[in-house]
Protein backbone atom coordinates (compact mmCIF):
# COMPACT_ATOMS: atom_id res chain seq x y z
CA UNK A 1 0.00 0.00 0.00
CA UNK A 2 1.34 3.57 -0.69
CA UNK A 3 1.87 5.99 1.42
CA UNK A 4 0.43 9.56 0.59
CA UNK A 5 2.48 11.21 3.03
CA UNK A 6 5.62 10.30 0.44
CA UNK A 7 3.65 12.17 -2.53
CA UNK A 8 6.11 14.84 -4.03
CA UNK A 9 2.94 17.41 -3.82
CA UNK A 10 2.59 16.73 -0.37
CA UNK A 11 6.41 17.14 0.28
CA UNK A 12 6.39 20.73 -2.12
CA UNK A 13 3.11 22.03 -0.17
CA UNK A 14 4.52 21.15 3.35
CA UNK A 15 7.91 22.72 2.88
CA UNK A 16 6.59 25.73 0.68
CA UNK A 17 4.23 26.65 3.62
CA UNK A 18 7.20 25.76 6.22
CA UNK A 19 9.26 28.33 4.44
CA UNK A 20 6.59 30.94 4.31
CA UNK A 21 5.83 31.20 7.29
CA UNK A 22 9.15 31.25 9.04
CA UNK A 23 9.82 33.73 6.12
CA UNK A 24 7.51 35.72 7.72
CA UNK A 25 8.38 35.29 10.80
CA UNK A 26 12.07 35.96 10.05
CA UNK A 27 11.46 39.14 8.07
CA UNK A 28 9.50 41.01 10.95
CA UNK A 29 12.54 40.48 13.08
CA UNK A 30 14.92 42.26 9.91
CA UNK A 31 12.49 44.61 8.91
CA UNK A 32 14.06 48.29 10.11
CA UNK A 33 10.51 49.76 10.29
CA UNK A 34 7.96 49.35 13.08
CA UNK A 35 7.42 45.33 13.06
CA UNK A 36 3.30 46.54 13.59
CA UNK A 37 2.81 47.89 10.50
CA UNK A 38 4.09 44.84 8.94
CA UNK A 39 1.65 43.29 10.69
CA UNK A 40 -1.48 45.00 8.78
CA UNK A 41 -0.07 45.05 5.60
CA UNK A 42 -1.32 42.63 3.00
CA UNK A 43 2.15 40.86 2.19
CA UNK A 44 2.07 39.61 6.10
CA UNK A 45 -1.44 38.03 5.95
CA UNK A 46 -0.38 36.64 2.09
CA UNK A 47 2.52 34.60 3.71
CA UNK A 48 0.89 33.58 6.74
CA UNK A 49 -2.60 32.84 5.70
CA UNK A 50 -1.20 31.51 2.34
CA UNK A 51 1.47 29.17 4.47
CA UNK A 52 -1.18 27.61 7.18
CA UNK A 53 -3.23 26.90 4.01
CA UNK A 54 -0.18 24.99 2.10
CA UNK A 55 0.53 23.15 5.30
CA UNK A 56 -2.78 22.03 5.98
CA UNK A 57 -3.66 21.32 2.02
CA UNK A 58 -0.37 19.19 2.39
CA UNK A 59 -0.28 17.64 5.33
CA UNK A 60 -4.07 16.99 6.21
CA UNK A 61 -6.44 17.49 2.73
CA UNK A 62 -4.38 15.79 0.03
CA UNK A 63 -3.14 12.71 1.91
CA UNK A 64 -6.91 12.15 2.65
CA UNK A 65 -7.91 13.13 -1.06
CA UNK A 66 -5.43 10.40 -2.11
CA UNK A 67 -6.01 7.85 0.47
CA UNK A 68 -9.44 8.06 -0.79
CA UNK A 69 -9.17 7.52 -4.44
CA UNK A 70 -6.25 5.13 -4.12
CA UNK A 71 -7.19 1.33 -5.14
CA UNK A 72 -4.32 -0.07 -3.38
CA UNK A 73 -5.70 -0.26 0.09
CA UNK A 74 -9.18 -1.49 -0.89
CA UNK A 75 -10.31 -4.79 -0.06
CA UNK A 76 -12.06 -7.36 -2.52
CA UNK A 77 -15.12 -9.21 -1.18
CA UNK A 78 -14.18 -12.16 0.50
CA UNK A 79 -15.20 -15.73 -1.67
CA UNK A 80 -18.45 -16.53 -0.85
CA UNK A 81 -18.95 -20.23 -2.63
CA UNK A 82 -15.99 -22.00 -4.04
CA UNK A 83 -13.79 -25.55 -3.49
CA UNK A 84 -10.56 -25.23 -1.56
CA UNK A 85 -7.42 -27.09 -3.41
CA UNK A 86 -4.26 -27.40 -2.75
CA UNK A 87 -1.41 -24.70 -4.28
CA UNK A 88 2.02 -24.42 -4.56
CA UNK A 89 3.84 -21.56 -3.36
CA UNK A 90 6.66 -20.38 -5.72
CA UNK A 91 7.79 -17.11 -4.04
CA UNK A 92 6.54 -14.27 -1.83
CA UNK A 93 7.23 -10.87 -0.47
CA UNK A 94 6.14 -9.23 2.57
CA UNK A 95 4.61 -5.35 1.21
CA UNK A 96 4.11 -3.79 4.83
CA UNK A 97 5.31 -5.07 8.28
CA UNK A 98 3.49 -2.13 10.04
CA UNK A 99 0.59 -3.74 11.60
CA UNK A 100 -0.53 -7.07 12.83
CA UNK A 101 -2.07 -7.49 9.52
CA UNK A 102 1.09 -8.07 7.05
CA UNK A 103 -0.12 -7.34 3.15
CA UNK A 104 2.05 -10.18 1.47
CA UNK A 105 2.00 -10.85 -2.79
CA UNK A 106 2.46 -14.20 -3.20
CA UNK A 107 3.03 -16.18 -6.68
CA UNK A 108 1.34 -19.40 -6.50
CA UNK A 109 0.51 -22.48 -8.85
CA UNK A 110 -2.97 -24.02 -7.95
CA UNK A 111 -3.39 -27.47 -8.38
CA UNK A 112 -7.25 -28.01 -8.39
CA UNK A 113 -7.82 -31.94 -8.73
CA UNK A 114 -10.69 -31.92 -11.75
CA UNK A 115 -8.09 -29.54 -14.67
CA UNK A 116 -4.31 -28.68 -14.88
CA UNK A 117 -2.65 -26.59 -12.80
CA UNK A 118 -1.94 -22.48 -13.12
CA UNK A 119 0.06 -19.90 -12.03
CA UNK A 120 -1.23 -16.54 -10.29
CA UNK A 121 -0.24 -13.73 -8.30
CA UNK A 122 -2.03 -12.86 -5.23
CA UNK A 123 -2.00 -10.37 -2.96
CA UNK A 124 -3.84 -10.93 0.86
CA UNK A 125 -3.50 -9.16 4.10
CA UNK A 126 -2.45 -12.24 6.07
CA UNK A 127 -1.68 -13.18 10.16
CA UNK A 128 1.66 -14.16 11.59
CA UNK A 129 0.23 -18.13 11.19
CA UNK A 130 -1.01 -17.96 8.00
CA UNK A 131 2.73 -15.84 6.82
CA UNK A 132 4.52 -18.65 8.62
CA UNK A 133 3.03 -21.39 6.29
CA UNK A 134 4.69 -19.21 3.14
CA UNK A 135 7.36 -21.22 2.15
CA UNK A 136 8.55 -21.52 -1.31
CA UNK A 137 7.71 -24.40 -2.48
CA UNK A 138 5.30 -25.37 0.40
CA UNK A 139 1.92 -26.89 -0.31
CA UNK A 140 -1.03 -24.55 1.34
CA UNK A 141 -4.80 -24.25 1.14
CA UNK A 142 -6.52 -21.33 -1.01
CA UNK A 143 -10.62 -21.07 -1.40
CA UNK A 144 -10.74 -20.81 -5.58
CA UNK A 145 -13.56 -18.86 -6.49
CA UNK A 146 -16.74 -20.98 -8.35
CA UNK A 147 -17.52 -17.86 -10.50
CA UNK A 148 -13.43 -16.54 -11.61
CA UNK A 149 -11.10 -19.35 -11.20
CA UNK A 150 -8.24 -16.66 -10.51
CA UNK A 151 -10.26 -14.98 -7.72
CA UNK A 152 -8.58 -17.00 -4.31
CA UNK A 153 -8.04 -16.45 -0.78
CA UNK A 154 -5.43 -18.17 1.04
CA UNK A 155 -6.91 -19.84 4.26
Amino acid sequence: MSNSFNNPLTKLLTTVGSIMLFGNMIYTFLINTEPFLYFRSPLFKIFTYGGAACIVVGAFLLPMILNFFSFTGRKTAPITSGQLVEARVNKWKLLNKNSNNQRVVVELTILPPDRMGYSITHKQELNQIQISKLQNGAMIQVLVSATNPNNIQIQ
